[in-house]
């Protein structure tokens, strides 16, 4: 119990206490954050998807891109909303793409859900380490979580990559639940567990290795009670039939918003994933290790060493316990409930690694192995508060707990919105890591520099026409732009005749500023430089007029052309 001002307070009601204020912080976060590389192409196969569940004869999700392997829980949700909230449902879903009008709006609506799936999975990642460990645990797990930068930042615009590590980890509480139930089984629990399937399923086909986790896990389960403690209520038939009903159901559920798994359910979705696990969608260099390492030739420890040197040091600290207080933790906890979460949380690891599977952006893929091993994290420090018998031993404990979470929170206030682009002080953070790693691979940073030029432009040259090349994805900086000033820019790099029109068209990827002259400004973001200009005098470019930062690693650079003369 905690005593502060005569006042008592319980974990549980300190649980609850962060929960609300991390409910409604969150959102409010989101507001400050750019559109990410995947977004514009991720929310297209979405509205395609939401035209196909409210018309089903239409089949134009088949003709973009390939994100018809891919399922669309996340952007059916936020169209759904978005189309509710502006009263343009019908109009939004029979348009597919997204219009001009609506582009800022959309997506700040869909940061702001995207804000709510991260606060799932810190609620649940706190709960799941409740369960296992108490309320204090659970306190421990959701700080954690919620003050791991990459996480929270992720947790702001990324939508692959956090709704599913919030299904995930929803999912697992679940199968947990479900687990440590048994002989009983609860249709509460069970119907939930359905849910967390579907949900998984339907962010990421991938998702379906729940369904393995819950028969392999529930076999072991039932071998431990039947055999091992004799435990006559464990009934094979019975649990056969509710993990069988469990599964069906969740992937009934899951491809309801994945219309090319619902054309052919017993064939389409296992095409799909041989498919997406052999599909190479982008060759090309990543920088790790102070190399530019081609993505298809990764090197093993790529994911390993992204998550020690990118992780708070309290999670880091508790691995490294984990491994030295193995045997009484063994004690400790019940076995039955954290050992499998070690292993939902190392298999996908241990997978990637032996299959040499394509990875990029640093560990966003796995980012759903966060969670599962944040709860373990916080019942390591648990174990140790528990026999710190002393006063003055668990106040060490807590002050180094206390310690470790405060930075984190620094470096997070001091540098916002780009928290996802953190590394820890095993490598120095992230001025340490600038030229060693990639840093702002989501191109987030381009929306700051994009509203800083509009009001440098306008300040300088109001009714001068400006010509701005970008890098990354266009849409990071078009949408910015475009309502900043209007018909008086043009992307560079297209013709004259073109430009007059003002066309909604992709610039393309261009990190270097050769090619087409006529351009006036130029947004350039680090990632594309080789290792050795990034640490040199070379980065930012000549001709910067403003950059973006975290800490003192420039992100992103405003560069304005030194062979155009400036605007009348």
């Amino acid at each position: 119990m905690l005593r502060l001002a005569k006042i008592q307070f319980s974990y549980k009601q300190l649980f609850i206490l962060l929960s609300l204020a991390a409910l409604g912080i969150m959102p409010l976060l989101s507001l400050g954050y750019g559109i990410t590389f995947d977004e514009w192409m991720d929310s297209n196969n979405g509205m395609l998807t939401l035209r196909h569940i409210l018309n089903p004869g239409d089949q134009s999700f088949m003709e973009f891109w390939h994100g018809y392997l891919y399922s669309q829980l996340f952007y059916v949700t936020v169209g759904t909303v978005y189309g509710l909230l502006h009263g343009n449902l019908a109009l939004l879903a029979q348009n597919g793409l997204l219009q001009e009008a609506h582009l800022i709006p959309f997506f700040t609506t869909s940061h702001i859900i995207n804000s709510l799936f991260g606060f799932l999975g810190i609620l649940y990642t706190g709960l799941l380490a409740k369960r296992i460990g108490g309320w204090r645990a659970g306190c421990l797990a959701f700080l954690f979580l919620a003050l791991s930068p990459r996480y929270l930042g992720n947790a702001m615009n990324d939508p692959k990559d956090i709704p599913f590590a919030a299904a995930h980890i929803f999912a697992v509480y679940y199968l947990i639940r479900f687990l440590d139930d048994l002989p009983k089984i609860r249709f509460k629990t069970s119907l939930l567990l359905t849910l967390g399937i579907s949900a998984v399923i339907g962010t990421r086909i991938g998702g379906m290795i729940q369904i393995n986790y819950l028969f392999l896990f529930s076999a072991l389960t039932y071998l431990y009670l039947r055999w091992i403690k004799r435990n006559p209520q464990m009934k094979f038939w019975k649990l056969a039939l509710a993990v069988t009903g469990i599964s069906i159901a969740g992937y009934l559920g899951g491809i309801f918003f994945w219309p090319y798994g619902q054309s052919n359910p017993l064939v389409h979705p296992f095409e799909a994933i041989k498919e997406v696990s052999n599909f190479r969608f982008w060759e090309g260099l990543l920088l790790f290790d102070g190399k530019l390492i081609l993505s298809t030739h990764l090197p093993w420890d790529y994911i390993p060493k992204w998550i020690l040197i990118s992780s708070p040091l309290y999670f880091v600290l508790a691995l490294i316990l984990f491994l030295i207080l193995l045997k009484p933790f063994i004690q400790t906890y019940r076995l039955r409930l954290w050992l499998p979460l070690l292993f939902i949380s190392l298999f996908p690891i241990v997978f990637v690694i032996l299959k040499k599977s394509m990875l990029l952006d640093s560990w966003r893929h796995l980012l759903f192995v966060y969670p599962p091993l944040v709860v373990l994290a916080a019942l390591v420090w648990e174990y140790l508060l528990r026999y710190a018998h002393s006063g003055a031993k668990k106040l060490l404990v807590w002050s180094i707990i206390l310690f470790h979470l405060s930075l984190p929170l620094g470096w997070m206030i001091k540098n916002h919105p780009n928290a996802y682009v953190y590394f820890n002080e095993l490598v120095g953070g992230i001025n340490g890591a600038f030229g060693r790693y990639e840093t702002d691979y989501w191109g987030n940073s381009l929306r700051a520099a994009s509203e800083w030029l509009v009001r440098y432009h306008n300040s300088h040259a109001p009714s001068a026409p400006a010509i701005v090349r970008a890098d990354g994805h266009f849409m990071s900086s078009y949408a910015y732009l475009k309502k900043g000033l209007g018909n008086r820019y043009h992307p560079a790099g297209y013709p004259k005749d073109l430009l007059k029109k003002d066309p909604f068209t992709y610039v393309g990827y261009a990190p270097y500023l050769g090619g087409h002259p006529e351009w006036d400004y130029a947004l350039v973001l680090s990632r594309g430089w080789s290792p050795e200009i990034l640490r040199s005098l070379a980065w930012p470019p000549i001709g910067t007029i403003y950059t973006v930062k975290a800490d003192d690693v420039v992100l992103c650079a405003v560069v304005k052309n030194p062979k155009r003369p400036s605007p009348p």
